[in-house]
């Protein structure tokens, strides 16, 4: 017959209400105390009934996690760094995927509300008026992962997109490169999409070199829209000097579509991708790349809205995280020739 939480108290000499106290950490006990609550929990083998404290303490231990696509390899990595923070602090996660639908994201923040979550983390690649309503009006923490606003009870997680896209098309450009295209994602994509084409569009302008619209191609970041891209500029005879491609997946699609076309990575085209996910330094030619830290993004994220689960101070509620240039084999090192810096 399972322990019970009186069984638990009458060993260690104390209240029921002191052992809730240790097992909930939600008012300070003496450490001696403590310690012997739990040896007590420890000699019965006693197991916390997760539904019982959620209706005693109001709280769930759950937090609502909603992201675009697990597919995405940087998605799956943002999500085992959140997972592993909740664990570690005793909560579960439930994992929602809108599939990149702003429709199927509301659907599931309000979903995930109603279920009274304690926290959730939000991964989306724009912020409509609908997701800033329903950000206002939540009752929960919400910690918003690549995205910024300044809303009260929300944190966000990011990077300077737009910096970074400017430093990987600096690279090329200060080769002396002056026919540098662009695989951009949608540009209603605001962070994915318009901050790095901003970078990248800002870049060329600093060095002095024209914006050619014909070297910019759109595509949805995954990797069959990059073959079909790749495929696409080869065909068209852009003779491009390199590539940055604005995610890695869709990248490797874009590289796989060169080496179909005959062409050789980088002797003929030199190619950059972003995120640096766990594929990008196996992929043959390895793949030069921003990357971000996303499993820091992820455990940051995680970390911030327990904090604020748990009523802790938050002195920083933005936080950018550094980006980093990555070489590899997918861009030629010997052939930097260094351009003045712009001013």
């Amino acid at each position: 017959m399972a322990a019970t939480i009186k069984q638990v108290a009458e060993i260690a000499g104390v209240s029921k209400a002191t052992v809730s106290r240790v097992l909930n950490d939600s008012k300070p006990v003496r450490p001696e105390t403590r310690e012997r609550v739990l040896q007590a929990i420890k000699a019965l083998d006693f197991q916390p009934n997760s539904t019982a404290r959620s209706l005693v303490f109001k709280k769930s231990r759950t937090i609502g996690v909603v992201i675009t696509d697990i597919a995405n390899l940087f998605v799956s990595v943002l999500v085992k760094g959140i997972e592993k923070i909740a664990f570690n602090h005793g909560y579960n996660i439930i994992i929602c995927n809108s599939h990149g639908s702003a429709e199927k994201e509301i659907e599931l923040l309000l979903m995930l509300h109603n279920k009274q979550v304690d926290g959730i983390v939000f991964l989306t690649s724009r912020l409509k008026k609908e997701h800033k309503s329903f950000l206002r009006e939540a009752s929960v923490p919400i910690s918003l992962v690549n995205v910024s606003y300044d809303e009260s009870n929300l944190v966000g997680i990011r990077i300077d997109n737009s910096k970074a896209a400017y430093d990987i098309t600096s690279y090329f450009l200060k080769k002396g490169f002056t026919r540098v295209g662009m695989i951009r994602a949608p540009l209603e994509d605001q962070y994915t999409g318009q901050e790095r084409f901003d970078g990248y569009r800002q870049a060329l302008q600093d060095h002095g070199v024209p914006f050619n619209e014909d070297f910019v191609k759109t595509g949805t970041l995954d990797a069959r829209d990059g073959y079909r891209i790749g495929r696409e500029i080869i065909k068209e005879n852009l003779n491009l000097e390199a590539l940055f491609v604005a995610c890695d997946l869709m990248a490797f699609g874009t590289m796989k579509a060169i080496f179909d076309q005959g062409l050789k990575i980088p002797d003929d085209i030199e190619v950059a991708g972003f995120d640096d996910v766990p594929m990008s330094s196996y992929y043959h030619p390895s793949l030069t790349t921003v990357r971000q830290p996303i499993d820091k993004m992820g455990r940051l994220a995680a970390e911030m809205v327990i904090n604020l689960i748990e009523g802790k101070k938050i002195d920083q509620w933005e936080i950018v995280l550094p980006h980093e240039i990555v070489l590899r084999d997918s861009t030629a090192k010997d052939a930097y020739k260094p351009l003045p810096t712009p001013e």
